[in-house]
């Protein structure tokens, strides 16, 4: 019950810390910045992890007050499917270093459907948490990396163990001529979410560009060559952003 009340305690301060920064936003607008975007992709590939085999839409929004960010990110596929995602995220970067934490929550989009949203109990929760750490453009070089392991919520085994799945990414970053380039590479260490043992799950290219549509419009652009070698799958994804 302890823990419960913890993982309640927490979803209430993601939500109560973005009531914070809008209320510090009407004190000081001018330190305030919001977003609000969306990407349409080909397919949801994650971490190596085909979690949608249609084109999907994937909006975006956040406010950031001196170094701390609090938004949510979703995606929905735009074909019949039950399996959708709603986030919350909560960060604090301090130079090139973030810290944060991530609620990964996956509803069952059908109509009529209670999700019990607020729902925190450790065996029928649909929340994930993950806290990570991002460390950006490393001594000043293009690479960049991200750690994060899921410490509660819907990572469990069969009896209802967590198994504190995780993950490791390193990732270099480049222009090329009007292109920008990204290599990565992810790992798991241990039989969880992504795979049944300690493994390299996600490998590939990212090549994004803004296309020109007229001189004071474009459209950025991007499409991922992306290999699971844990599965032997392989993916290509393309993606308009908004």
């Amino acid at each position: 019950m302890k823990t419960i009340k913890l993982f309640k305690t927490l979803a209430l301060l993601l939500m109560l810390t973005g009531s914070t920064l809008l209320s510090a936003g009407n004190n000081d607008s001018s330190k305030v910045d919001l977003s609000l975007g969306a990407d349409l992709v080909s397919r949801y590939v994650w971490r190596g992890l085909l979690l949608g085999n249609g084109a999907s839409v994937q909006p975006a929004m956040g406010l950031t007050y001196k170094g701390l960010s609090f938004g949510s990110w979703a995606s929905y596929s735009l074909s019949h499917s039950a399996f959708q995602e709603v986030d919350l995220y909560l960060t604090y970067s301090i130079g090139s270093v973030t810290l944060g934490i991530n609620d990964y929550y996956n509803p069952n989009d059908s109509l009529g459907i209670n999700n019990d949203y607020f729902n925190f109990g450790k065996s029928p929760t649909l929340h994930s948490f993950e806290p990570f750490i991002t460390i950006s453009e490393i001594g000043g070089t293009g690479f960049s990396t991200t750690a994060g392991v899921f410490i509660y919520g819907n990572d469990r085994d069969e009896d209802g163990n967590n198994l504190y799945s995780s993950y490791l990414e390193l990732s270099y970053a480049a222009s090329v001529k009007d292109f920008g380039l990204e290599l990565f590479g992810g790992a798991t260490f241990k039989e969880g979410y992504y795979a049944e043992k300690a493994a390299i799950v996600n490998l590939g290219a990212t090549i994004s560009k803004e296309i020109k549509v007229t001189d004071s419009f474009t459209i950025p652009c991007f499409g991922s060559f992306i290999v699971n070698p844990d599965k032997q799958n392989v993916f290509f994804v393309f993606g308009v952003t908004f």
